[in-house]
């Protein structure tokens, strides 16, 4: 599990559209969010989704990479961005090894299989400032997370 302060472990992952995605391609450049969600084509991730692609252009003015993940294969990711018109950031697809990331990162569900939904922030020399469980997707407020990026 990842604690404040901490350096946060990189990964690779592939992305809804077929890229590999290296959290250590931020580094130095762009503070980072992690959005993990249970799963795709749910309701709370749909509207967790959304919640972030409506304020994408905020993210990126505060120099902040917004990455998606879940333990959905790559293909389902593919499929859930396509339906909701297509994602302005990366959707992640932690499945195999299955939750290896969100286990790294203390967020994985052993009981459901999959990660909770949860926020972490990462800033740009890659350390952890952030971290927070949601109970449910409407509780999750981009605001909130804007106003904790401020604070860096």
């Amino acid at each position: 599990m990842v604690e404040l302060g901490q350096e946060a472990h990189n990964f690779e992952l592939p992305s809804h559209t077929g890229d590999i995605v290296s959290l250590s391609d931020y580094k130095g450049s762009k503070n980072v969010v992690l959005s993990f969600h249970i799963f795709s084509f749910t309701g709370g991730w749909t509207h967790q989704v959304s919640s972030f692609r409506i304020a994408n252009d905020q993210f990126e003015e505060a120099d902040t990479q917004v990455l998606g993940i879940s333990t959905d294969a790559r293909a389902t990711q593919t499929a859930f961005a396509a339906s909701l018109g297509n994602i302005p950031y990366p959707v992640l697809s932690d499945f195999h090894p299955k939750g290896h990331v969100s286990t790294t990162y203390g967020v994985y569900n052993e009981d459901r299989g999959t990660s909770d939904r949860a926020i972490v922030i990462i800033d740009k020399k890659g350390i952890i400032r952030f971290r927070k469980i949601y109970t449910t997707a409407t509780d999750l407020n981009t605001a909130d997370i804007l106003a904790q990026i401020k604070k860096l």
